[in-house]
């Protein structure tokens, strides 16, 4: 009978001490709440082909590593241009041709100048010469003879008028063919300047610092030799020094979770060194978890108290703890 009951009692210790543990787990899962985050970027610059007219697809010849941290300047891209090169050589041969051909234009306008000059001197001197003759006066001469000498004035006087006329109207000719040719000139020369600004356009640097991440398309990453279309956002550049957690919340913690809340940020990568932060935003709407996965979720945003920008990078998976009683 003692033995029973040493035994009994035995039994009612441990079932006692066994007992407060597993409630005081069972309190602690009620008051801290999980969810899972992830960190976001709050600057990011998405990249993709250039505008370039008349060029609606592009072939990728270069594009830089996934997950590369990236300066100014550093190349991201780089498209096949050599439809445009070859389109280039051409216009510069006909920049070249126009350029000749202004250039001959005008050596042959300059020397038709130099002749109506000439033309025009000698007709100048003719009429000087026939005005001296009407000018004396001679007894001697006949009547018929000083009509005749008046006759030649008249007409030396009138190709003097003419031979000014065709100079005044050459040099407006050259005027106006000068302007035309040089037109011409600039037309092409613009083309030529639009196709090596196109050209340069096919290599994108990075416009700032940051991370490259992939576009997922259709479960399709871009790659090298990929065609791509005018319009696709083919990566984006995040910055590293302006990082933010996104965190998912179930729809039953609407009421639990509140801006200014104090959370813990352990990062799946880096378990052994969780960060402090607050909330600083929660989204008003929900959503379905997935397409597949229709569990209502609401975001919210957690800024942290410190960051490590050494370890931390966009993209990377963590878990959210926050405590009802941190309000």
């Amino acid at each position: 009978m003692r033995n029973s009951l040493l035994v009994l009692a035995g039994v009612f210790m441990l079932s006692a001490c066994g007992s407060e543990p597993i409630e005081v787990y069972q309190q602690s899962s009620e008051n801290i709440i999980k969810a899972p985050a992830e960190l976001v970027s709050l600057q990011q610059i998405t990249i993709g082909p250039p505008n370039i007219r008349r060029m609606w697809s592009f072939k990728i010849e270069y594009i830089a590593r996934e997950n590369a941290i990236v300066k100014v300047g550093d190349t991201l891209l780089r498209f096949d241009g050599q439809s445009l090169r070859n389109d280039l050589f051409g216009r510069k041969s006909d920049l070249d041709a126009a350029t000749k051909e202004a250039e001959q234009g005008g050596l042959n306008n300059e020397a038709k100048l130099k002749d109506l000059l000439l033309s025009l001197a000698e007709a100048k001197m003719n009429e000087d010469k026939t005005r001296r003759k009407v000018e004396i006066t001679d007894a001697s001469r006949s009547k018929i003879e000083r009509q005749k000498q008046q006759a030649e004035h008249k007409i030396a006087t009138e190709i003097h008028l003419q031979a000014k006329n065709r100079v005044a109207q050459h040099k407006e000719e050259m005027t106006v063919d000068e302007k035309v040719r040089q037109a011409r000139i600039d037309n092409r020369a613009v083309r030529v300047k639009e196709l090596e600004d196109s050209i340069d356009k096919l290599t994108i640097n990075s416009p700032k610092d940051g991370m490259v991440i992939y576009l997922n398309w259709n479960d399709e990453k871009p790659a090298v030799g990929d065609t791509v279309y005018m319009g696709a956002t083919l990566m984006t550049l995040p910055s590293l020094d302006k990082i933010s957690v996104k965190v998912e919340f179930d729809e039953s913690h609407t009421a639990k979770v509140n801006i200014g809340q104090e959370v813990k940020v352990t990062l799946d990568a880096f378990p052994e060194s969780p960060f402090n932060g607050k909330i600083s935003e929660i989204g008003k709407a929900f959503r379905n978890k997935s397409q597949r996965n229709l569990k209502v979720v609401f975001d919210a945003w957690v800024t942290l108290d410190e960051m490590d920008t050494s370890i931390m990078r966009p993209g990377m998976k963590a878990t959210v703890e926050l405590s009802q009683g941190s309000v």
